[in-house]
């Protein structure tokens, strides 16, 4: 009768031995039998060892599923955010096309989508705000229950010749992912994060919808309850927006108002919504990942906005 293959070295590479001994015929010797029982057992024993030398010398793999000793991510961001501080955009891009190359964002599921609406903030400005809302990129972190609201104003009136084609404001909602409840609200303020625990449970009250005041030309985000901690600044920009420019008119802002002309209780007065719904439905512009900025740069916008917080743990930004 003809005898089973033997496992050839190069079987033996390429991990095609079966994991059952060759059935061996009644009529062959005991000797014969006895050796194909040990080559199978030493087949068996080869294959585990170079499983369990794989496991334990592999790369350990992080949460994300990426080698621990692999590109530091976290790096690759920092230095897109330092050329981006610098104003050095192509050096940026490229450090923010490479970080996302390694960890790219993702499409929203419908479920996430639908969270994106369901905790957009109820935003009221103040009566004859100068400058329109002109996009809204919401970026959902993969890990976290955290949702950031990337809001772009027409301009800043502070800032006609800084570069930058628009004023990035932020609002964070972090939600709990089972009661759906919101935890915390957070924004951007000046380059502080104004986090007021009166935010959480106003936001419950309107269904998820934090309520969020706007500050004329500035576009200061001031939570529900905020207002202690955002009185210095806006009172100082009151006072300058009161006062008018000094010296002689920017031509990048002509068209602009020259002065904010009513008062301090009138700029502090935000009575006129401004849904983001809007142009969140009409633009779609929804990500999910951990890196915002990168995603402004590479993913969302088509012109330069100014660095600010990738989120409200992280540090990071101006005005």
């Amino acid at each position: 009768m003809k005898q089973p293959d033997r496992l050839t070295p190069e079987a033996q590479r390429r991990g095609t031995q079966p994991d059952v001994m060759p059935v061996v015929g009644h009529d062959v010797h005991p000797v014969t039998r006895s050796r194909y029982a040990l080559l199978h057992a030493a087949v068996l024993l080869w294959r585990n060892s170079i499983l369990s030398g794989f496991l334990l010398f592999s790369p350990m793999l992080s949460l994300d599923g990426r080698a621990a000793d692999g590109p530091d991510l976290a790096a690759l961001n920092e230095n897109g955010l330092a050329a981006h501080r610098q104003r050095s955009l192509n050096e940026a891009s490229r450090h923010y096309r490479e970080l996302l190359k390694l960890d790219p964002p993702a499409e929203p599921s419908a479920a996430q989508r639908a969270l994106v609406f369901r905790f957009a903030p109820r935003i009221h400005t103040v009566a004859g705000e100068f400058f329109p809302l002109k996009d809204v990129v919401a970026i959902l972190h993969p890990d976290r229950p955290v949702i950031g609201y990337r809001l772009f104003w027409e301009d800043d009136i502070g800032y006609p010749s800084d570069n930058d084609p628009c004023d990035h404001e932020i609002v964070w909602v972090e939600y709990d992912p089972v009661t759906l409840k919101v935890v915390r609200v957070s924004a951007y303020f000046h380059g502080e994060i104004l986090a007021p625990p009166a935010a959480v449970a106003e936001a419950n009250t309107a269904g998820g919808r934090p309520w969020i005041g706007t500050e004329w030309g500035f576009h200061g985000s001031v939570p529900w309850g905020g207002m202690d901690a955002a009185t210095p600044t806006l009172r100082r920009h009151w006072e300058q927006a009161h006062a008018g420019r000094p010296g002689p008119a920017d031509p990048l802002a002509r068209g602009w108002p020259e002065r904010y002309a009513g008062s301090y209780e009138d700029y502090v007065k935000f009575s006129e919504p401004v849904d983001p719904r809007r142009l969140l439905e009409a633009k779609g512009i929804i990500w999910v990942s951990r890196w915002p900025m990168a995603t402004l740069n590479r993913y969302s916008l088509r012109y330069n906005v100014a660095v600010k917080a990738d989120w409200p743990w992280t540090a990071g930004g101006s005005k």
